[in-house]
C-alpha cells in the first residue's frame, strides 16, 4: 500500500525545541513571579522541570511532553497550593499567567526550522503528499508557530490534543489528523523523535513510523530510523 499522508510530530521533529523551551520555561517563571511572587514561581519551576539558573528545561518533564490541559492543571496545582487560592480562581489564573507568557514568546522569540526541514517538506509537498501535523501541543498555538516558521501553507492538517483528546503515546491525535486529512491511517507515514511518537503510531495502525534521531525508539516492524529528516525518503 502507497503513503498518501505523511504527519510530522513538532517539536525535535521539525522545529529546535531547546531554545523554545528555555525561553518559555523563563517567560512562565516571570509570569508566576510578577503575579503571586518568588516562592510561587519556584515552587512552579520545581515541579514543571524548570531551572531558573540558565533556564535549563527538562526534556522530559511537562513543558517538554505535557498535554496543554495537563500543564495547565499542574500550574493550577501550585496556586491552589502556594498562592492559597480557590481551585477554580487557581485554574483561571494559570490560564491567564500562561497565555502572557505564550503572547510574549510569539512577541519576543524566533523559533527555528531543524536543518534541512524546510527543504524536506518542500520535496514531498512537491511529490503530491498531503502534510499534516499531530501534536501534543495546542492546536492553536501550533499553527501559529508553522505561520512563524513560514511553513503553515504546506500543511493541510494541524490537529494537537486539545482538539483530538488524548495525547500521545495514546493514538488519538494520529488518527483524528487521518480522519481530518480524508486518509486511511494505512495510507499513513507518521514522523517523530520520541518513542511515545512511536507507541503513537503503532496503536494508530499507520503504515510506517519514522523515527527521527530516536534513541530510544524500539525500530524493527513498520519502523524506519533515520538520523534526520534531511534523510528521509517516502516514495509514492
Amino acid at each position: 500500500m502507497e503513503p498518501e499522508l505523511v504527519l510530522f510530530d513538532v517539536d525535535g521533529t521539525l522545529v529546535d525545541d531547546g531554545d523554545r523551551y528555555s525561553s518559555l520555561g523563563r517567560l512562565r517563571f516571570q509570569a508566576m513571579r510578577e503575579a503571586w511572587g518568588e516562592e510561587v514561581a519556584r515552587e512552579w519551576a520545581r515541579l514543571t522541570g524548570v531551572e531558573p539558573q540558565g533556564w535549563r528545561v527538562d526534556p522530559g518533564g511537562p513543558i517538554c511532553k505535557a498535554t496543554r490541559a495537563e500543564d495547565l492543571a499542574l500550574a493550577a496545582g501550585v496556586l491552589y497550593r502556594w498562592g492559597g487560592m480557590p481551585w477554580h480562581q487557581a485554574k483561571s489564573l494559570a490560564v491567564e499567567a500562561y497565555q502572557l507568557a505564550d503572547r510574549q514568546q510569539e512577541e519576543g522569540y524566533t523559533p527555528r526550522l531543524l536543518e534541512g526541514v524546510g527543504e524536506k517538506l518542500q520535496e514531498l509537498s512537491g511529490a503530491g503528499f498531503k502534510l499534516g501535523v499531530a501534536t501534543n501541543g495546542e492546536t492553536v498555538l501550533t499553527r501559529r508557530l508553522l505561520e512563524q516558521l513560514g511553513v503553515a501553507s504546506l500543511f493541510s492538517v494541524v490537529t494537537g490534543a486539545d482538539k483530538a483528546g488524548r495525547g500521545k503515546p495514546a493514538p488519538d491525535v494520529v488518527v483524528w489528523a487521518c480522519r481530518e486529512a480524508g486518509v486511511d491511517p494505512g495510507r499513513c507515514v507518521y514522523v517523530g523523535d520520541q518513542p511515545t511518537d512511536e507507541a503513537a503510531a503503532a496503536s494508530a495502525g499507520v503504515l510506517l513510523f519514522v523515527g527521527v534521531g530516536c534513541a530510544g525508539c524500539a525500530g524493527g516492524g513498520a519502523v524506519e530510523l533515520v538520523d534526520s529528516l534531511g534523510s528521509l525518503v517516502v516514495e509514492a
